[in-house]
Order: C-alpha cells, then sequence, then structure tokens
C-alpha cells in the first residue's frame, strides 16, 4: 500500500522532494505532479521555492470518488505542469487533428484501468493517462523519472514508448511485487 506522510511533516517532505526534483530536471524538463486538495498548498508553496515556472493547472476528472454524506465527492485531482528554465518540449505532433483539441484541454479525463483478478496499487493511474504527459512532454531515448513509482507504470508506459525510466519506491512491498525484474534494486 501507500506510505503515508504525517500531516504536520507534510510541508517540510514537499519541500525536500520538489527541490531534488527541480535540481535533477535538465533545462527546459518538465515536471508533472498528480495532488489531491488536501496536501495541494504544500506542494505549490515548494514549487514556489524553486527556479520552476508553471505551465499548466490541469484538472484530472474521475468518475469514482468515495461516497460521502456531508460534504461534495471529490472526484478529481490536480495535475501540475511545471518546466526548468530553458527549451521545453511540448510535441505538438499529439495536437494535430481536430479530436487532439480535446486532448489538451486543462480538463481531463482520468480513466480508470480495471484489472480484474489482479493485485492492483491503490494509487495507480491508468496508463493511457500517463501515456499522453510523456508523449507532449519527451522524445524517444528521453529520461523520465518518477519519484513515486509505485505500481511502476509510469515505467511501463515509458519504456513502453521508447523512453529511458529511473524511479524511486520507498514501499518495498510494492517494489517486490510490481517493479520490473531488470530494475537494480
Amino acid at each position: 500500500g501507500y506510505c503515508e506522510v504525517n500531516q504536520a511533516d507534510y510541508d517540510d517532505f514537499s519541500q525536500q522532494w520538489i527541490s531534488q526534483a527541480a535540481r535533477c530536471l535538465r533545462p527546459g524538463g518538465s515536471i508533472y505532479i498528480v495532488s489531491g486538495y488536501t496536501n495541494l498548498h504544500h506542494v505549490l508553496n515548494a514549487l514556489h521555492t524553486t527556479n520552476l515556472k508553471e505551465v499548466n493547472h490541469i484538472i484530472a476528472e474521475y468518475s469514482f470518488g468515495v461516497y460521502t454524506k456531508h460534504k461534495w465527492v471529490s472526484s478529481h485531482y490536480h495535475v501540475l505542469f511545471w518546466t526548468k528554465p530553458g527549451k521545453r518540449t511540448f510535441n505538438q505532433q499529439y495536437a494535430d487533428t481536430k479530436t487532439s483539441y480535446h486532448d489538451r484541454l486543462s480538463v481531463q479525463k482520468l480513466p480508470r484501468d480495471y484489472q480484474t483478478g489482479q493485485k492492483r496499487y491503490q494509487n495507480a493511474l491508468s496508463e493511457t493517462f500517463i501515456d499522453k504527459f510523456i508523449n507532449y512532454s519527451s522524445n524517444a531515448g528521453d529520461t523520465v523519472m518518477d519519484p513515486f513509482s509505485g505500481s511502476f507504470t509510469t515505467q511501463r508506459s515509458a519504456e513502453r514508448l521508447g523512453r529511458q525510466f529511473v524511479g524511486f519506491e520507498k514501499n518495498t512491498e510494492a517494489v517486490n511485487e510490481f517493479a520490473r525484474e531488470e530494475i537494480t534494486l
């Protein structure tokens, strides 16, 4: 499962990992951060202390929110698209058709991958959702990094799309269950 961060530590946690991600990005490199609303302010505060620049704030709408009686059902994630100063990759070839207009709106549908009979990481995102961001913001041969690899969805997408992959995951059970055999731990 998911390794939870104490609420009291979330600000420092966000600052630490985001500053390291900003340090590791190449000039013009992009970062997409998927966050719920609870800790969004910590993530945004940490981003604002770096040299990264905001490109978009995307809303990822999903149709599988948890039922609640006394408040609105949360049915979206925030996807923060920021970049390091430099020549940024944004592949327009994915925007050349009439149907791709909807593919580039700042409100995106987050499909749910149903994996009947398979183990699933509770925060796993759809490969088609991840594919979109990898295709737009990198080229074949580029390196894609995921500091919270979870079920290694980003790795599967990156490798299938011809990218190199570097990932980190604190949860050894998830690594043992989902990491590809060729990963060096």
